[in-house]
């Protein structure tokens, strides 16, 4: 029986506790010890990339989009790794991460994918000696030469890890500056023949809008016949910043909202955490059940009851017990509070606005229409001059609100116990007389 190509990888080692403690105080970064699920979001991203292997090479887009702390950095992080294990000397595979500033610069992009692909002939040859084909060794010195011509019409590129830096100021000149991206893209075309090649673009709610559309086309479209698949991950807006830039026709199969997880995988990862540290007793099956049920599945919180609990047990000697569940459930809430103080602080109109739309959405089974938004924050709105659509952006960025997966323009909060922090604020609005 043929395997499945891309496997989802097998999860890093956990740090040892004292060190993940002090370190998950914040959103997940890059691959995390403990992210479990997300088993058919990762499907979207195999079918694509599997897709690519068979030799289609246009139209692949994929979208991951969702509110703060959903996820989407370790879901990357995970993708990219996936990528790594099946690159090959036989059948390379490149995965090249770029921030969504430099979709602005063919060149600064293509320069990033030349010198990716560079890392990746040199990790082959540390992993498989004397098996990288002289037909890869040729076409990087072809690059290299490339790379050199590049540096005379672009940026100062370096590429590494999880991000990539632009360093000083365009050195195009302006007969060069009007070089179409897709000519630029053609030029770089045979260094990929036979070299396949995922573009991972994080933060992508980001990209300058009109300055990358050509990029982006030709990413999506591939017009210089590249073998590469573009994914692209970011908050709750990104599908409409790329329709935006020219991308109107994405797959409505590979356009993913990432939402809670479900009992059974928030549970898995509860567990792994209790398993990794050795974290034992007749409560333990109650003590995951209760913290599944605290974290409503979001990734975020369940990082949160999860640090709670590895504090809590830590500070009283590895004990599993029901008095100490109760402290844990209390310092978890609190973790919680702190996350949505957090996301409310990072919006711009005043709290009472928030509370207001979370009293009306629970009127109205949790879903609020753009126009019903319009009408809400109109008062609060005009008094800052500011768009219903500018609102929304910022809320959506905020993690306040979501837009629903079935209905466009239509939005709810993305965790309900937000929801509930939002209506017990002691805020009102203010007199309009």
């Amino acid at each position: 029986m043929n395997e499945i190509p891309f496997p989802k990888p097998l999860p890093v080692e956990p740090l040892p506790l004292k060190e993940w403690l002090k370190l998950t105080d914040r959103a997940e970064v890059g691959r995390e010890p403990f992210f479990r699920g997300r088993d058919s979001e990762y499907k979207v991203f195999r079918d694509a990339v599997s897709s690519l292997g068979e030799g289609h090479i246009r139209g692949g887009t994929m979208v991951f989009q969702g509110a703060p702390g959903a996820g989407k950095t370790a879901l990357m992080g995970e993708c990219m790794e996936a990528v790594r294990l099946h690159s090959t000397p036989e059948d390379p595979w490149v995965a090249v991460s770029v921030e969504a500033g430099t979709l602005n610069s063919a060149t600064g992009v293509v320069r990033i994918m030349i010198e990716e692909a560079s890392r990746e002939r040199e990790r082959l040859s540390a992993k498989f000696p004397g098996r990288v084909s002289r037909g890869m060794e040729k076409l990087m010195g072809i690059g290299q030469k490339l790379l050199s011509d590049l540096s005379g019409r672009a940026y100062t590129v370096s590429a590494g890890g999880m991000g990539v830096t632009i360093h000083g100021k365009s050195k195009v000149t302006p007969n060069q500056e009007n070089i179409p991206a897709e000519l630029v893209f053609r030029d770089a075309a045979p260094l990929f023949e036979k070299i396949r090649l995922v573009i991972f673009v994080d933060e992508a709610q980001n990209m300058p809008i009109g300055d990358s559309t050509s990029v982006i086309n030709c990413l999506h479209k591939n017009p210089g016949g590249i073998p590469l698949v573009a994914a692209f991950f970011g908050l709750s807006d990104t599908r409409r910043v790329l329709e935006q830039c020219g991308l109107s026709r994405l797959p409505r199969k590979r356009v993913v909202t990432l939402g809670s997880l479900s009992h059974e995988d928030a549970a898995n990862a509860i567990q792994s955490v209790f398993e990794a540290y050795d974290f034992k007793g007749p409560s333990q099956a109650a003590w995951v059940d209760a913290l599944v049920g605290l974290s409503q599945g979001w990734p975020q919180h369940i990082n949160n009851v999860s640090v709670a609990a590895g504090q809590v047990i830590s500070d009283h000697g590895g004990s599993v017990n029901e008095e100490l569940l109760l402290r844990t459930v209390q310092l978890g809430k609190e973790l919680k509070e702190e996350y949505y103080t957090h996301r409310l602080d990072a919006c711009s109109g005043h709290p009472w606005i928030y509370k207001q739309l979370a009293q009306e959405a629970r009127d109205r089974n949790g879903v609020l229409s753009w126009d019903e938004i319009d009408d809400l924050t109109q008062f609060a709105r005009s008094k800052k001059q500011q768009s219903t659509d500018d609102f929304l952006i910022d809320a959506l960025h905020a993690g306040v609100l979501a837009e629903t997966s079935k209905l466009p323009k239509h939005y709810e909060i993305p965790i309900p116990s937000f929801g509930d922090y939002l209506r017990k604020l002691p805020v009102n609005p203010p007199s309009r007389a």
